[in-house]
């Protein structure tokens, strides 16, 4: 009798993992998808400050209507929200018109999680290195959280230390 019950607990053990992995599964999916959405955009981003045109950028197929970019500036602990039209235009274009040249380097990506259950979500988080050009050449450091909705980015929070970048690339 013992060994039967050993023997159930077994299948049944099996079958909750094998439960949650094929869940999980489909989540992976979709988080591979939108690194590469997400990757795309990076490479898009590069090629702008590369290029020696001074086109505006236009990387509005990468999002929602609705996006919304934070980033997370002293004295801002729920950060300051940018409209795709103030990302791409305001921020990104606007620093290449002042002659800065960015590339985003090295970068560690993971799957994100849902901030309620903690299951993998699709979204993605990025760890990633930065060189900022202008008078000087300054590395920086950041982190940022990158949400989709059908395969697109609605929002991205951002953590970096933006004011110490640019005090050193005026040195």
């Amino acid at each position: 009798m013992l060994f039967i019950m050993s023997n159930i607990r077994n299948i049944l053990l099996i079958s909750v993992l094998f439960l949650l992995f094929s869940c999980s599964e489909s989540k992976l999916k979709y988080y591979e998808q939108n690194l590469e959405t997400h990757k795309l955009l990076v490479d898009d981003i590069n090629n702008y400050f590369e290029s020696t045109n001074s086109s505006d950028l236009d990387i509005s197929q990468y999002f929602t209507t609705g996006f919304t970019f934070y980033s997370f500036t002293a004295g801002s602990p729920k950060g300051v929200p940018a409209t795709l039209k103030e990302y791409q235009n305001g921020i990104l274009s606007q620093l290449k018109k002042k002659g800065f040249s960015i590339e985003i380097g090295h970068s560690i990506y993971l799957p994100g999680i849902d901030e309620n259950t903690y299951e993998i979500d699709g979204s993605v988080r990025v760890y990633y290195k930065a060189t900022i050009r202008g008078e000087n050449t300054v590395e920086l450091s950041a982190y940022r959280t990158v949400n989709f909705e059908d395969g697109k980015i609605s929002g991205i929070w951002e953590w970096a230390d933006y004011g110490g970048a640019i005090n050193q690339v005026y040195k």
